[in-house]
């Protein structure tokens, strides 16, 4: 238990490390809005997102989207790489 509330402490502290380093991608055009838990998102097309397929861990990730309206977003978030570690 004490290794995980040690994990999510040291990712909660590197997490603007990371996020300052990601870019949001050539085609948007827009303000790149941290998500934050419980952001209501109306996505009607995801345009682009960040390929994370090659990540293990925790990793930022940016994702351009179109609204229902037509308007383009942009939104960045952490979610798990697509990596696994087959070590062991």
């Amino acid at each position: 238990m004490k290794i995980a509330a040690i994990t999510a402490t040291l990712i909660a502290a590197f997490a603007p490390i990371a996020f300052a380093n990601e870019k949001a991608p050539a085609s948007a055009r827009v303000d790149v809005k941290q998500y934050q838990y419980g952001m209501q998102l109306d996505i009607d097309q995801v345009l682009q997102r960040t390929d994370n397929s090659r990540e293990s861990g925790v990793v930022p990730s940016v994702m351009v989207y179109r609204d229902s309206q037509g308007d383009v977003h942009a939104v960045r978030f952490l979610e798990w790489g697509g990596q696994t570690n087959q070590n062991g």
